[in-house]
């Protein structure tokens, strides 16, 4: 019994001893798992210290691990936030290969089992099953082979994930366990902090780096500035050497020693020498050389194909080798012959002498020898150097220059002396010259319109101090001049004013003055008249000398003039008033129909005030809104049967009609003439376009449409336009705005009938060049002027003239027609003259073509 009892003892001992040693042996491994995790971790550490790079810190990372798991496969990516990239630094696999430090979208990596631990911060253990249910429910995505154990823990630097670091397996009889994930996310964080200090570490060397290459590039700087600096100072000492040889040497031939001797402190000039164009520019010469090999050179040659010669043409430096020469030659821009130009050089260094961009000489430097080696830097300096030894040589020769003119001028001194007296004389004379043609209009000798105001100011003084002194101003104007002057030339018109200048000039007093203000303007000066009529006989002896013919060759032409009379009436009068004034009073003469004078008085003041205000609205005038269309029957003189009509423009301004005579003159002075004549010509067209009656349309134009052959197309542009027949249409051209030997006029009109359109004489009969009209430009129809009209009832000689332009006409199958037939007895007279069509009040009242309301006409 006691034995059962011991032996009972002993197996319960036994089991207790047997339970303590696997305690002990658990304990045992789990110290000594947690040295190798220790020594572990102290080799990271060692590693993070030891490692010079990354490229050395992966490699022993991977041993590591793989001595405390099975870590055959092995990686380590991180995220880059910036880029949002993630870069596999370290990959080491079995079955699948990624390329070192390739950078994936983060986006594509978010979608496999690495961007799933990166996306949840966490460490995951996968194997095979719960692989499939990840893929399954889309939280990943197979990218790779797929692995029997897959193990990930995140890299993480405080909250921030910067990475991933994981091991799988391919083999079933390894695997990993919960215990590895713990012990690989413990292990992750030193990694981590390991990461951090290398990654410091190289970041701090790479600034290093950084900051001692940046120290290495200023110091070379500076080193290079000290050079500069010191190359500069001397290339400043030479300089002001060079330039104060200007004012040291004694001559040219020292000066040019003393400058071969700065030039040798800056570079080698064994071989040096400078070469100066002659004042002819066709030969060179060598105020001085010095040179090894050719003692002996040419002073002087003509300019041929040499190395200098070649500066002087290209007026830039050259620095030219063995091969630059040789192609030189090839190219035939450079010549070699040894007696004129030496021996040929290894290198040669020329650089132009350049004075107001003009090259006047060449300095050069040159070697025989490869001993000696030019540079680029050699030709720059070269052509610094040459610029001021260029203005030195100018400043030197310029002195000599100046010794020498001193020279000539103290004997020229008293030879100009002795000239001054002549010389004083000769300029009074030009003097005098001087104030005449001031005074005096070149053409004609006469005075002008400065001499004229200050005689017109005298005249006014005199006035003033003699209230009984009288007199007054005429101002002229000649008619047709432009005519003539464009017809037979600018010398003919200089002849016409010369002959008018001397009519003039006969038909006023010796104290009385003619003046020419220019072009075809004449102004008089009569002094002390007694009365206004003694102004008024003047004026009508000019105009009688006027209407005398002019002879040019074998040809008369006929002119005239229209004077305007301003008499001085106040003390307080100006000159300024007077020209104005007898100005205005001579355009009143003009617009009565010219070859007449007229005094002015404040009824013509009024008149040009009037007519301002009137250019001023008509510049500001619609055509469509302010113009109207009055229509005129052209019947037969006999039954009354319609043969024609003649449209005319009103302008409708205000509460008032104006007629033609109120307003066209403004318009051709403001040039609005030919715009006007436009919009009444297509007016008309659409008139002709929109009816079936064959009766044509009188228009009257402007003659300035005959200057030019565009303003003449542009007339029958309208009409083809308008897709009427030209036969259709007469133009209309007044007699007295036409000139009898325009050969522009005379063109246009041709232009125009042969275009088919008819042509008609307007106002004939109120010239004295009616005729020449009909001889000679192609007229096919005829208006006699309202004027003659009205003497025809009341003179037998216009009875009779009449007739004979009936028959004229008959004999010229040119339609006549008469105007202004207002009474029983302008018609009667008419018939019995053979007229047979004409218009006016006695023949029927004018149609308004369209008008906004009913108005007066003035």
């Amino acid at each position: 019994m006691n034995n059962e009892l011991q032996i009972a003892t002993e197996s319960r001992d036994i089991a207790r001893l047997r339970k303590a040693v696997a305690r002990l042996k658990n304990i045992a491994l789990k110290y000594r798992q947690s040295e190798v995790v220790q020594k572990a971790l102290f080799r990271i550490s060692e590693l993070a210290s030891s490692a010079r790079d990354m490229s050395e810190f992966y490699p022993a990372l991977h041993a590591i691990i793989d001595e405390l798991m099975m870590a055959k496969n092995f990686f380590v990516c991180l995220f880059d936030e910036n880029k949002d990239t993630v870069k596999f630094v370290y990959f080491v696999d079995e079955y699948d290969d990624v390329p070192s430090n390739e950078q994936f979208p983060a986006e594509v990596l978010r979608q496999g089992m690495t961007g799933y631990v990166m996306r949840t911060s966490a460490p995951f253990l996968l194997n095979e099953e719960n692989f499939h249910a990840l893929v399954k429910a889309g939280e990943i995505r197979d990218l790779g082979a797929p692995p029997v154990d897959w193990l990930g823990v995140p890299l993480k630097s405080g909250e921030r994930v910067i990475g991933a670091m994981v091991v799988q397996s391919y083999t079933e009889n390894i695997g990993y366990t919960a215990a590895d994930k713990e012990l690989f996310m413990f292990v992750s964080q030193h990694i981590v902090n390991a990461l951090e200090r290398i990654r410091q570490r190289e970041f701090m060397r790479e600034e290093i780096d950084r900051q001692t290459a940046s120290l290495r590039d200023i110091n070379r700087d500076l080193e290079e500035q000290i050079v500069e600096r010191k190359r500069a100072e001397k290339l400043s000492a030479v300089l002001y050497a060079i330039s104060e040889l200007t004012n040291t040497s004694e001559n040219m031939e020292n000066f040019f020693k003393q400058l071969h001797r700065q030039i040798g402190l800056l570079m080698n000039n064994d071989n040096f020498f400078v070469a100066l164009l002659d004042d002819d520019r066709k030969h060179i010469r060598f105020p001085y050389y010095v040179d090894e090999r050719d003692a002996q050179l040419l002073e002087r040659r003509p300019l041929s194909k040499g190395l200098t010669e070649y500066v002087i043409a290209t007026k830039k430096p050259a620095y030219i080798d063995t091969e630059a020469y040789d192609q030189l030659v090839a190219a035939n821009k450079v010549e070699f012959k040894h007696k004129r130009y030496g021996t040929r050089p290894t290198q040669w260094l020329g650089s132009p002498l350049l004075v107001d961009d003009q090259v006047i000489g060449v300095l050069s430097v040159q070697t025989y020898t490869d001993k000696v080696s030019y540079k680029k830097d050699d030709l720059e300096l070269l052509n610094f150097v040459s610029q001021h030894v260029a203005v030195a040589i100018e400043r030197r020769r310029n002195a000599d220059e100046v010794k020498r003119v001193n020279a000539f001028l103290e004997k020229k001194v008293a030879e100009r002396t002795e000239e001054l007296v002549g010389e004083i004389e000769r300029r009074k004379k030009i003097e005098e010259k001087l104030f005449y043609d001031a005074h005096h209009d070149t053409l004609t000798g006469l005075p002008n319109r400065s001499m004229f105001t200050e005689r017109l100011q005298q005249a006014l003084k005199q006035k003033r101090r003699f209230p009984s002194h009288n007199f007054a101003v005429l101002f002229v104007d000649l008619d047709r001049f432009k005519d003539i002057n464009d017809s037979l030339g600018h010398s003919a018109g200089d002849e016409f004013l010369l002959e008018a200048s001397r009519r003039i000039g006969e038909c006023v007093r010796d104290n009385d003055t003619v003046a020419r203000l220019g072009g075809d303007e004449f102004v008089i000066l009569l002094n002390l008249i007694s009365r206004i009529d003694d102004a008024k006989d003047i004026a009508t002896r000019v105009i009688e000398q006027m209407r005398q013919p002019f002879v040019f060759g074998e040809t008369e032409h006929y002119s005239g003039a229209s004077v305007g009379i301003a008499e001085c009436k106040s003390r307080n009068d100006s000159a300024e008033r007077l020209l104005r004034d007898a100005d205005a009073a001579m355009y009143q003469a003009k617009s009565m129909g010219r070859g007449r004078y007229v005094v002015f008085d404040e009824s013509i003041h009024k008149d040009l005030v009037a007519s301002l205000h009137r250019e001023s609205e008509l510049r500001h005038a619609q055509f469509d809104q302010d113009f109207v269309l009055q229509q005129f029957d052209l019947v037969s003189l006999d039954d009354g049967a319609g043969k024609a009509r003649e449209v005319l423009v009103r302008w409708q301004r205000g509460e008032q009609l104006l007629t033609p005579q109120n307003f066209l003159n403004i318009a051709e002075k403001t040039g609005m003439i030919l715009s006007l004549d436009h919009w009444m010509l297509t007016r008309c067209c659409e008139i002709l376009a929109g009816e079936k009656s064959d009766l044509p349309i009188y228009v009257s134009l402007s003659t300035k449409h005959l200057y030019k052959l565009a303003d003449v197309k542009n007339l029958l542009a309208i009409v083809k336009q308008a897709g009427i027949a030209p036969s259709r249409l007469v133009f209309e051209f007044s007699e007295t705005e036409l000139s009898d030997n325009s050969k522009r006029q005379l063109t246009a009109l041709k232009t125009l009938a042969d275009a088919g359109v008819g042509l008609a004489l307007n106002d004939f009969g109120r010239s004295s060049g009616a005729l020449q009209y009909l001889l000679n430009y192609p007229f096919t129809h005829v208006k006699l002027d309202p004027r003659f009209v009205e003497e025809t009832a009341n003179s037998k000689r216009a009875g009779v003239m009449v007739r004979n332009v009936v028959n004229l006409c008959n004999e010229l199958s040119i339609t006549i027609a008469a105007a202004g037939i207002d009474t029983p007895a302008q018609l009667q007279a008419l018939r019995q003259s053979g007229v047979q069509i004409g218009v006016g009040k006695q023949l029927g009242e004018p149609i308004w073509l369209h008008k906004r309301e009913k108005q007066e006409a003035i």
